[in-house]
């Protein structure tokens, strides 16, 4: 959802330069942009505080196990850098894509 809308707003922006007969960016898009921009965040919030919720008893049991905490930072850190690494050249690809059609 959020490379949905980074795809949307990004392809926006791709247009509106490109165009020069287009008008400006009233209040009401900005408006729309923040609203969707805002729940799509505080969707991803959401799934991240119920991930580490499920994670919680994994993680209880590593360090009662003795694992150092530097580890599950580090794994942490690696799970995120992998979903970016996917993710961020997806959502510009898409974005491109959608934009494609549309500037010619």
């Amino acid at each position: 959802m959020v490379c949905a809308v980074a795809s949307g707003t990004y392809a926006m922006t791709t247009l509106h330069d490109t165009a020069a007969t287009t008008p400006e960016i009233g209040p009401l898009t900005t408006l729309g942009l923040l609203l969707v921009t805002g729940c799509t965040l505080a969707t991803l919030a959401t799934a991240a505080v119920e991930a580490k919720h499920a994670r919680a008893d994994t993680t209880a049991a590593l360090l009662r196990l003795g694992a150092p905490t530097t580890m599950l930072r580090s794994a942490a850190a690696l799970r995120a850098g992998a979903v970016l690494a996917l993710f961020g050249p997806l959502t510009l690809i898409v974005a491109e894509l959608a934009a494609l059609p549309l500037t010619r």
